[in-house]
């Protein structure tokens, strides 16, 4: 039994810390996005009277706004920062998918392999299935609880909470621990809402509770349940 409970309970205080740190990382990094090459020519003397010569400095490197790096003279090559950064947020969230297939998958099949309703490749694809199917359907208002009431975040933060959270579970997956994906993004998305200042501590109490109450209701429902088809 320990070894369920103490992943469950440490993997949401671990990113909560790691997400801490990130924010404080995300904090110092320049609000920036454009990254140019630049290759300046300047003019030195040639030895003769009015004659000079063209040389190529060397390329330096300028992390700047959008504006400011297209006015800028001897631009050689641009990169956006931000949609670099959007798509790296959008690998990120298919990342976590993927760490929760990897994670939670096993753990509910399991239930239908105990019961010797489905083989193991069968539970595996209607569990997915039916993931799929709840994250369409009826992801929207737990999505604007972590997204927008327990904190407000950047691009920058939210990459931040993504990559702490699929590394976690992986990380536990590979371990073969069962932790929850949930979890351990609430407690990434408060460290970083903590880290910036700008967590909402009356949200955060109100999923805190539900995570106690949901752990012996259900224990009290599966018992009930135990009972009543033991009966029959």
């Amino acid at each position: 039994m320990r070894l369920f409970l103490l992943p469950l309970l440490a993997s949401p205080l671990l990113a909560a810390t790691l997400g801490i740190l990130a924010a404080r990382v995300v904090r110092r990094m320049p609000g920036a996005d454009c990254a140019c090459v630049v290759a300046p020519l300047s003019a030195v003397p040639a030895g003769g009277a009015g004659v000079t010569a063209m040389t190529a400095a060397v390329p330096t490197l300028l992390i700047a706004a959008d504006g400011q790096c297209r006015q800028h003279p001897g631009v050689v090559g641009r990169i956006s920062l931000s949609r670099v950064g959007n798509r790296a947020h959008v690998a990120s969230a298919a990342l976590i998918c993927f760490a929760r297939g990897v994670n939670d998958t096993p753990k509910l099949a399991a239930l239908l392999l105990a019961g010797h309703a489905l083989d193991a490749t069968a539970a595996a694809l209607a569990i997915a299935m039916a993931l799929a199917a709840g994250g369409l359907l009826h992801a929207r208002r737990v999505a604007v609880t972590m997204s927008r009431r327990l904190t407000r975040m950047n691009h920058g933060q939210g990459l931040a909470a993504n990559l702490i959270t699929a590394a976690l579970v992986l990380f536990a997956s590979k371990l073969g621990l069962p932790v929850s994906t949930t979890h351990v993004a609430v407690g990434s998305i408060a460290g970083i809402g903590a880290g910036a200042g700008t967590v909402d501590w009356a949200t955060m109490r109100s999923i805190a509770l539900s995570w106690v109450a949901t752990l012996p209701l259900a224990t009290m429902l599966a018992w009930l349940t135990t009972l009543v088809v033991g009966a029959s």
